[in-house]
C-alpha cells in the first residue's frame, strides 16, 4: 500500500505553447513550480465549472418538468402584488 498523498499522484495535460509559456512566466515570476501554478489555476475555476454544470443541470430539470416552477402571478397573488408597482424595499423578509 502507498503512503503518497492524493496531492502527489500526477496527472498530464497537453498545453499549447503560449499557455505554457505563461505558466512558465508566472511561475518564474512567482518562484514558484508549474505544477503550483496549474494546480491553484484548476483549484480556483473548477469552481466556476462545477457552478456552470449545476446551472445546466437545473435548466435540464426545470425543461424536462422535474423541478416545479412557480408563475409571476403566483407570486403577485401569494404576496398581495397583483397589478401593483412594487419597490423592492416594500417586500417581506424572506425565510
Amino acid at each position: 500500500m502507498s503512503t503518497a498523498s492524493p496531492l502527489s499522484r500526477p496527472f498530464s495535460v497537453r498545453l499549447p505553447e503560449d499557455l505554457r509559456g505563461r505558466v512558465d512566466a508566472l511561475a518564474d515570476a512567482t518562484r514558484r513550480t508549474r505544477g503550483d501554478i496549474v494546480r491553484e489555476a484548476l483549484e480556483r475555476e473548477i469552481a466556476n465549472l462545477e457552478w456552470e454544470q449545476r446551472i445546466v443541470a437545473r435548466v435540464t430539470d426545470l425543461r424536462e418538468g422535474r423541478e416545479a416552477t412557480v408563475s409571476l402571478e403566483e407570486v403577485e397573488r401569494e404576496f398581495g402584488l397583483a397589478g401593483e408597482p412594487v419597490e423592492p424595499d416594500d417586500l417581506p423578509d424572506a425565510e
